[in-house]
């Protein structure tokens, strides 16, 4: 079989700025302001800050720090910062000050790939986290296994994606997956390995074309509720052990710019100040801006009402960059809203009769899971949350969804979802499962807690549209209309929360930010759900495990692109070093 032909090298790309160890002069002092006074400052204007003195340098002075006015850069807002820990004036003052060749803000699915191949490299690393702890969430990962896919393939896998995304993807970022996500898989298994937290499942994801082949493998890290966030602490203390200095509870709060260069990171420890300067670069790994409601206004306000399943992501590295003046991707940012907690995800793709919180039908139910909430948003308007509804079948539901050519979990599998049902259940966060199943549909309707008239009203419609053999209310396709009839009755109350947000900074091919006139800012690169635009359409879709295996991949690679200028690791895992492991992997073909 013909092999993937390597993309063209990254040797020949120019080398970008480097830059030495000389610092500018520095005042020692402990820093003890109220963030809340900085922002009131923030709102001074231009040539008043100027009078008082608290300017920075300016972007082409030797030395300052990132911002060196008070006013938001354009496209953001003082509203934005204040929801952050970012800060707008300068900071000139600290109570210490550390040199690193990185500088990683952010332990979590991309900081710690980050890490790890920055000492790879033999770089000093230090890593700011705002948490007391490195923070991850998903389990899925995956990626291209290149020695046993075709060039052909590949590009028709390409091709493939930007068809499914609606070809809203940034194709440098999307050969970059497709070019790294292999190595970086393989890479993860012996990392993970030798941290003690080996994947819990392995699998093989492989697409065909004719007869040729683009090889996906994909593991997961944890059982539920057991996920990612396990692996990274594992590794974050592998990294403790190779050399890496991490600060808890020290957000990243401001860049140091010099020359138009990004050569350091500011934190904040308390009410003290920290310079952290970067001989190499900043990597801003600090995930996405779900919790930043002023961002969420501007950038992504088709989520604004629904609920978010993460906390304190508040946006600070976008922030942080757009001060140093990175800008963010087009508008159309990917988010995940999904709920594969409350009951199985395969019963998620049924098209099950759909309740709002009135007992009452509102939409076609024929829609994959991924876009329920392009419906929810604008006809579950029942309650406060459209994120919130209910769906209603019977026992019968399994020869029903058979009928049709589709496959449905067993009873036992549902029951593991019941509340209290099985002591311990295994594979679920035990406090959101929300499965139930009554002898009448008047018990179904109290413990799912909507009106039991309407409810029942609401499935005499359906059975008399199921008899008719059309359904004249939203068109339901027919081969779904089927009665509920066969008692015991099952109801699911879903929660749709927001997962992800999978867009932020515009980056290039190599993932460092860019800037207005689409040039790299030296020495930053952000990575992960901070960065970038691989998929716009409004749900990642096509490929299961991409979303974390990005992550892994551009944290990893793009440290390794700081340390080195290229994308050549100095100590690759290839795919033989760990094949092993999927030997007895579950083909999924497609997944």
């Amino acid at each position: 079989m013909p092999r993937f032909a390597p993309f063209p090298t990254m040797d020949a790309y120019p080398e970008r700025m480097r830059r030495g160890d000389c610092e500018s002069d520095k005042e020692e002092a402990v820093m003890s302001i109220d963030r809340k006074e900085f922002l009131k400052g923030a709102a001074l204007s231009a040539g008043s800050l100027a009078a008082l003195g608290v300017f920075g340098c300016a972007p082409g002075a030797s030395s300052g720090t990132a911002g060196s006015a008070a006013e938001p850069p354009e496209g953001f807002s003082l509203d934005d910062y204040e929801e952050s820990n970012a800060e707008l004036n300068p900071i000139n003052a600290f109570s210490d000050e550390k040199t690193y060749d990185i500088v990683v803000v952010g332990a979590g699915t991309s900081g710690l790939p980050a890490v790890l191949s920055a000492l790879e490299e033999e770089g000093s690393v230090a890593c700011l986290q705002k948490e007391a702890t490195p923070i991850a969430q998903g389990n899925n990962s995956s990626g291209f296994i290149l020695e046993l896919s075709t060039d052909n393939a590949v590009q028709k896998w390409m091709q493939a994606y930007r068809k499914a995304v609606q070809y809203r993807t940034n194709l440098s970022q999307l050969e970059f997956f497709a070019r790294h996500s292999g190595e970086t898989l393989c890479w993860l298994d012996k990392a993970a390995g030798e941290a003690g937290y080996p994947a819990s499942t392995y699998n093989d994801t492989t697409r065909t074309y004719g007869d040729e082949t683009a090889a996906f493998r994909r593991h997961a890290f944890g059982i539920k509720p057991e996920n990612n966030g396990h692996l990274i602490r594992a590794l974050a203390s592998m990294a403790e052990e190779h050399g890496a200095d991490f600060y808890y509870e020290t957000p990243g709060v401001q860049l140091v710019v010099e020359d138009g260069a990004c050569t350091g990171v500011i934190g904040r420890k308390g009410s003290d100040y920290l310079r952290f300067n970067a001989r190499k670069a900043a990597i801003i790994a600090t995930g996405d801006y779900q919790n930043n409601e002023s961002l969420i206004r501007r950038y992504s306000p088709d989520i604004a009402k629904f609920g978010r399943k993460q906390s304190n992501k508040t946006g600070d590295g976008i922030l942080m960059c757009a001060a140093a003046g990175g800008r963010m991707s087009p508008v159309g940012h990917a988010k995940q809203l999904h709920d594969m907690d409350s009951a199985p995800k395969p019963l998620a793709e049924l098209p099950f009769l759909a309740l709002d919180a009135n007992g009452t039908r509102f939409m076609n139910e024929d829609i994959p899971m991924i876009s329920w909430n392009l419906a929810l948003l604008e006809k579950n308007t029942a309650g406060n949350d459209p994120g919130r509804f209910f769906r209603v079948f019977d026992d019968a539901y399994m020869d029903k969804v058979a009928s049709w050519g589709g496959t449905a979990p067993k009873a036992e599998v549902l029951e593991n979802y019941i509340p209290g049902f099985v002591e311990s259940p295994k594979g679920v966060y035990s406090d959101l499962i929300n499965t139930h199943r009554c002898d009448s549909l008047d018990e179904l309707a109290d413990e799912l807690g909507i009106p039991a008239g309407n409810l029942k009203e609401s499935v005499e419609r359906f059975n008399e549209m199921c008899a008719q053999g059309k359904d004249t209310d939203f068109g339901l396709d027919e081969q779904y209309l089927m009665p509920i009839d066969t008692p015991p009755y099952w109801g699911v109350s879903q929660w749709v929360r927001v997962s992800a947000i999978c867009s932020g900074l515009a980056v290039n091919g190599t993932y460092q930010v860019i800037d207005s006139n689409d040039e790299a800012i030296p020495g930053l690169y952000a990575v992960g759900f901070c960065a970038g635009e691989l998929c716009g359409n409004h749900d990642w879709v096509y490929t299961d495990g991409m979303a974390c295996g990005s992550c892994f991949t551009s944290g990893r690679y793009a440290a390794i692109h700081a340390m080195t200028g290229r994308l050549t690791p100095s100590k690759p895992v290839a795919w033989e070093e760990v094949m092993d492991l999927y030997k007895d992997a579950k083909v999924l073909k497609g997944a």
